[in-house]
């Protein structure tokens, strides 16, 4: 009895290794791509903008399905932020919202919200963070089947989170974005491609 306990701790010691070697290479994405988490972790540049876990960058391009209309380099220059789930995207063309729209250099908020899927119906409702009300609920004309220019125009400044709601059965994703104060400009950025 004494003579076969070795044997078997020998043979548990000896695949132990292997099966954490296993299962960290299962856990980690392949080499040279991201994970699905962080999109453009590595190459982006963070930007202001973004608040409660949404963040706001520029840098590399979004991902292909936001992409319709741009020129191969425009929507890097964009600041924009994805959503949770990753299946909206916003881009900040008002590089950041300010409250009630009103800007020193009469620019405005304007935002393209983009969704993964196509669709005939796109809605996007924001509220403060942790709050019912009040409520801005943008809804308009969509372009290339996934994608809603907009202007959205706040009345206060703090975190706002903005559900986008697209598609049968509705699919939803969180995007929370901060609001300057009213009269407050945005930081500058590159422009867009035009």
């Amino acid at each position: 009895m004494s003579q076969e306990r070795p044997t078997r701790w020998r043979a548990t010691a000896a695949v132990g290794p292997v099966v954490l070697l296993l299962l960290a290479a299962c856990a980690s994405p392949p080499a040279g791509r991201a994970s699905p988490a962080s999109p453009a972790a590595s190459a982006s540049t963070a930007r202001p903008g973004g608040c409660a876990g949404t963040r706001v960058v520029s840098g590399p391009a979004p991902p292909p399905w936001a992409r319709a209309g741009f020129s191969p380099d425009g929507p890097s220059r964009v600041p924009w932020a994805l959503g949770a789930p990753g299946d909206a995207l916003v881009y900040l063309f008002a590089v950041q919202l300010v409250a009630g729209g009103s800007r020193p250099d009469g620019s405005s908020n304007k935002l393209l919200w983009a969704t993964r899927d196509p669709t005939d119906a796109m809605r996007v409702e924001g509220r403060p963070l942790g709050r019912e009300q009040p409520v801005v609920t943008v809804q308009d004309q969509l372009a290339y089947a996934n994608q809603m220019p907009s202007t959205v125009d706040v009345p206060s400044a703090g975190c706002w989170s903005f559900r986008v709601t697209w598609g049968q059965p509705a699919r939803t994703s969180t995007i929370d974005l901060d609001v300057l104060p009213a009269g407050a400009l945005p930081p500058r950025t590159e422009a867009p491609a035009k």
